[in-house]
């Protein structure tokens, strides 16, 4: 055997080309947002961050799922290269943003959603607002509405350092996450209410807490972990469509802890 054509099967792999990210700049609204896009296929799926994060946060299963659909993330205003904004970053307000965005961005639906903590609500008003372009939700471990209303009845003296963090926040100069958290309560009711605009079959995938991380170090000492399992079953159970598992060994962060939960139920809804 010719000794190039040894070294081309040995280096074969690393030749291949890699899945190739494309960014996009987008004008919205009087500012400019940031989108990402890999892969290919017949779904179309977008990813949806969490509050105080952006599309960072899924960068260990993006490169997997554009393996077997074209996948966008993106970052909300005042996030990374997404310029600032000057109105309130409410759910209502971001859903349209990002209906803009990928249109405009010729990312044609039907649409795959999938959020993450706070971007759950963000997912599920874009849903209520666009329920035609919808074709599946995947809400992971997102953010239940009365989860701090809960907490701070039966935990007072707990939530004190979540008041503290939440105060640091409505100071800061970090704009993204400070405009949207003004508006947090306005976020999760036009969630709730969102949900009787469509009915579009959903996965719902809640973090068992079991696993430490930075934030959360000894999560079996926290009973909010507990209120926030309980609050998200009771708002399954109600919801026509909508499916749900407890995804164990994980903590909030389930696309980083258990990816291939992220990536099973995404292609679930792709069969869908």
């Amino acid at each position: 055997m010719p000794f190039r054509f040894i070294i081309l099967v040995i280096l074969w792999p690393l030749l291949a080309p890699a899945q190739f990210t494309d960014t996009i700049k987008v004008k919205i609204d009087g500012h400019e947002m940031m989108l990402y896009t890999s892969g290919s296929g017949k779904a179309t799926i977008v990813l949806e961050a969490g509050g105080s994060s952006n599309h960072k946060c899924f960068k260990k299963i993006e490169p997997e799922i554009a393996k077997f659909a074209k996948v966008v993330s993106y970052d909300r205003p005042g996030y990374l290269l997404s310029a600032t904004c000057s109105k309130p970053g409410d759910a209502d307000k971001v859903a349209k943003e990002l209906k803009e965005a990928l249109t405009k961005s010729n990312i044609q639906p039907p649409y795959i959603l999938a959020g993450w903590s706070m971007g759950g609500a963000f997912v599920r008003v874009f849903a209520g607002l666009y329920p035609k372009d919808v074709a599946g939700l995947l809400l992971i471990d997102p953010t239940p509405e009365d989860v701090y209303a809960r907490a701070d009845k039966e935990y007072p003296e707990l939530m004190k350092e979540d008041s503290a963090y939440m105060h640091e926040i409505l100071t800061s100069n970090r704009i993204g996450e400070r405009e949207e958290m003004k508006v947090f309560d306005s976020s999760m009711n036009q969630a709730r209410l969102s949900d009787a605009l469509h009915q579009t079959p959903t996965i719902l995938l809640i973090a068992d807490r079991t696993k430490p991380d930075k934030q959360n170090p000894n999560p079996g000492e926290d009973p909010v972990n507990k209120i926030w399992i309980e609050e998200l079953q009771k708002w399954a159970v109600k919801q026509r469509q909508l499916t749900y598992e407890i995804v164990a060994n994980s903590g909030h962060h389930i696309a980083n802890d258990r990816p291939d939960a992220v990536l099973k139920a995404l292609q679930v809804l792709i069969k869908k």
